[in-house]
């Protein structure tokens, strides 16, 4: 529905995105936030998955606080929460 992308200082880069899921017959709004990371800022997790740092500089997180917002809005406007309140 709505997707930002921008790249930081510090190497990687963020995308933030509003998105409609399909959940039991029923659109839900959600908020999707994905990070790609340099080298050294990652670790692969016991049992699978992985954990990753972005570091960002006050005006990097500001912009992303912006989109972060921005998509909240447009997830809550297609209907109810993904996972319920």
């Amino acid at each position: 529905m709505w997707e930002e992308t921008d790249g930081v200082r510090s190497g990687g880069s963020g995308t933030v995105a509003a998105a409609a899921f399909e959940i039991a017959g029923a659109v839900r709004g959600g908020v999707t936030l994905t990070v790609r990371v340099p080298p050294g800022f990652w670790r692969q997790l016991d049992g699978g998955g992985a954990t990753a740092t972005l570091l960002v500089d006050a005006d990097e997180a500001r912009g992303f606080a912006g989109w972060l917002d921005e998509a909240a809005a447009a997830a809550e406007m297609t209907g109810p929460a993904l996972y319920g309140r």
